[in-house]
Order: C-alpha cells, then structure tokens, then sequence
C-alpha cells in the first residue's frame, strides 16, 4: 500500500469528539490535568528559567500566556516556553508504544492558539486527541527499532508531525492543508540522544522543539508552503531513513478502532519511564524478604535491548543524569524509599551513601525480554546479599504504566502535589475542576488566566 501519509490526514480531517470512545476523551483530560501540573510545579527550575528569560527578551505581540507568571507573548514563545515547564523534570507523560512525551509536545501550542483565538474546549479536545493518535500513529511505526539503535530522539523526531496535525485540526484546515502540514513538518523531523549518555540540560526542550517544529510547519503550510506527498512511507521519507525496519502499516490499521492513547503512561517517578519497572522491582525485592540497604551485596538489572543503553549513565554531573542512570535512582529508591522530585538533586548525585549503592548496581541486556519492548518497559532486578542469598523480581507493567495507569484520582493528587505549593490548595483544585470540564469550556482564554498566579 502507498498513500498512507494522505490515508491518515482524512482520518485526522473527519475524525470527531462523538466517535471518541469515553474512555479515550477521559485519558485525554487525565493527559492534560498531568501536563499542566508539570507546567506549573517545574516552572521555577532554573533551565526553564533560562529559557523564558530567553523567549521573553524577543519580545512581540501579547498572543498567549506562559501559566503561573502570565507573561504575554507571541504564539511561538509562549508555547516554548509552557512546553519546557511541561518537561523540565521527567515526570511527564510518556507512552511505551508509540514513545516520547505528547503531553508536552501538543498542549502548549493548543492552549496557545486557543487562547488566542477564544476556542472552545470541544475544539481543543477534538484537536489534542486527533494529534495525539497521529502522533501515535508516526510513532508506534519507527518502535522499537529507532530506540533500540540509539535515535533520533522520538519527540523531536516524531513530535512535529502531531503537532502539525493538531494545530491543522484546531485552526480548521481540512484534509488537504492538514496532509500539506505534515508534508512540511518533515523538516522539522530528527534530534540527538546523546543526552542519555552525558546529560545536559538541553533535553529539557525536546518536547518544545517538536512543539514549536509542529506549530511551524502548520503556519507554514497555512501560508502555501508546501511539502512532498509521501512524506512518512516515501522513498526517502521517515519511515526509510530513521528505523532498520519499514513498517508503514501501523500508520493506518484499524484507525478510529485502535487508539494509542490507550498506550500512555503517567509517571509516579521523575526519572526516564524505562527505570520505572526496576524501581518496583526493587521494592517488591527489598519488601518481601526484608532486605535492608546494609544488606545488599550487588543488585543487577536486566533490560531489554531498547532499555539497555538508554538509563546506563554511571557517574551523572548533573539532574538530568541521575533521572536516566538506573543505578543512581535505584540507590535512591532503596536508601530513601523515594524518586519523587525531592530526591533528585545535586546534593543527592554527591552523597557517598547514594554514590556507593549506585557503585553496586550493574545492567545487562536480557534477551528474553527484548520480545516484550513493544508496549511494555520490563525488568529484572537480581538482589545478591551480603549472605550469598539472590532474590529476584520481574516487573514487565510499572506502576502508572498502560496495564496499571494511574487513576484519575491519582493524576489529580499528583497535581495538587506539583500546584499546591505554588498556587494554594483551593486555587489547585479550582484548576482541576476547570480542566477536567474542558470539554464544555466556551471559551479557552478563560481556562489560561486560571493558569496564571
């Protein structure tokens, strides 16, 4: 089959909320209770400060605001910068199908052009759900195989074109200008992973990159650029040059029966989604028979190929690094009992308690669970102790994972937990309420000044 780029921009074109099963719309709204949470609790870090002192210094039209400061901006840098609050500290969303963060990706610019143009909360929904799946759609094709060989790095990659779906959608461009924006957004497509090796701050913009990338190519392609058909099964397109495999049916199967959003994961850990089953692992270990952190000799984690090299980092010199070294976070996890964001900080990278634990842990590929790396993040950890003893556990679902997703209860605590500190505890659920009936929101304007301390 060819044409499945067009194939799946009529889907997106004629998809509405009516044929959205309830479930789906209810984790569309968990998905953006969760991002919006992340938004305002990270927005005070100092890399997303760096950044909005950045984006702020260009100045330009008051279109859309940053949430808690209420800065008035252009589009482009309002949704920058909400985009790098959303991902500032990973603990947003994620998806072991269709990988990446899309909470981050698609959100900041939807709530930045619906302010803008006083949209209604059914249009917004309509359009973050249709993105969503054709972000899926893109994504769930180059899995397993583009993060198993190390990138591009999927919400730079594949980000641009849900958010060109999405913003197409939104602003009403129907089927044609909708394929003409992916088209476009191809050019925006690729990102670096070498942040899972050495850290950097820099990671914390890739959901804006794909964010912006997106919001890009749809004004653009608005304006009569335009783009190659093919732009996703093409000779030369996505799915032939960045994965070792060409898949391009997961493009169009059972659209409108099949959703990825029934895929997504919302983190109970701020730390990369993959240490999350060695996490509970860990626990499960530790608890049933009673280990104590004096009591452990080595502990060893086996991940599939996809995880393998992707939470090795050994020695990290910054945040970043402690949230994908597997061996620092598991040290956290049995000398604390925490990976909530108190303990990933500089103070914990440098504690000889930390450091030593970490020194104990070792990974290694285990090709059994290779198998299991698609819609799953499994682990092993083996827990050798002092006495000789070994004691091993297999998470194949974490918590908050698609097979033990996080209630929506559960979401909204996360969110008080990330709000309340900045906003007060009556004004966090004020929010909550505002958000999960978006759906009958008249007018978006009026959700965004609630997002504004």
């Amino acid at each position: 089959m060819t044409g499945e780029t067009r194939t799946l921009a009529n889907w997106a074109d004629q998809l509405t909320l009516d044929q959205v099963p309830d479930e789906m719309r209810g984790i569309a709204i968990d998905l953006l209770v969760d991002q919006i949470g992340i938004q305002i609790g990270c927005a005070h870090l100092p890399w997303a400060q760096g950044v909005r002192d950045a984006y702020k210094a260009s100045g330009g039209a008051g279109e859309a605001s940053t949430v808690v400061y209420g800065d008035k901006l252009p589009v482009f840098n309002a949704t920058f910068i909400n985009s790098v609050f959303g991902h500032s500290f990973e603990y947003d969303d994620a998806n072991p199908l269709i990988h990446g963060h899309i909470g981050g990706e698609l959100l900041p610019p939807l709530l930045a052009l619906s302010e803008r143009d006083h949209l209604s909360g059914r249009e917004f929904l309509t359009a973050l759900i249709t993105g969503y799946e054709v972000r899926g759609r893109v994504g769930w094709a180059v899995s397993p195989t583009m993060l198993e060989r190390g990138g591009p790095q999927y919400s730079t990659t594949c980000g641009p074109f849900g958010t060109a779906a999405a913003v197409s959608k939104l602003l009403g461009y129907g089927a044609e200008g909708l394929h003409n924006s992916l088209a476009v957004a191809g050019t925006f497509s690729g990102g670096l992973m070498q942040y899972d090796q050495g850290g950097g701050s820099v990671k914390r913009m890739f959901t804006a990159v794909a964010a912006i990338g997106g919001l890009q190519a749809a004004m653009l392609s608005k304006a009569g650029i335009t783009g190659p058909e093919e732009i996703l099964e093409g000779a030369r397109g996505l799915l032939k040059i960045y994965p070792d495999e060409y898949t391009p049916e997961p493009l169009t199967s059972d659209l409108g029966k099949f959703w990825t959003l029934q895929h997504v994961l919302f983190k109970p850990y701020c730390c990369c989604a993959i240490i999350h089953p060695a996490i509970d692992a860990i626990r499960n270990v530790t608890s049933k028979h009673d280990i104590k952190p004096d009591d452990i000799e080595a502990i060893e984690v086996g991940y599939p190929k996809g995880s393998h090299h992707h939470a090795a980092i050994t020695d990290p010199k910054d945040i970043l690094g402690m949230q994908f070294s597997t061996a620092f976070s598991l040290a956290s996890t049995v000398l604390t009992g925490k990976n909530t964001p108190a303990a990933y900080t500089m103070e914990a990278i440098a504690d000889p308690a930390i450091r030593a634990m970490a020194a104990r842990v070792t990974l290694t590929n285990e090709k059994e669970l290779d198998e299991l790396f698609v819609g799953h993040m499994p682990a092993r950890v083996t827990v050798t102790t002092k006495s000789g003893a070994k004691h091993d556990d297999l998470v194949i679902d974490a918590k908050g994972s698609p097979a033990k997703r996080l209630t929506s209860d559960e979401v909204d605590e996360k969110f008080r937990s990330m709000v309340v500190d900045v906003m007060g505890r009556e004004r966090a659920d004020a929010m909550i309420a505002a958000l999960r009936s978006v759906v009958d929101a008249p007018d978006m304007a009026d959700i965004a000044k609630l997002l504004v301390k």
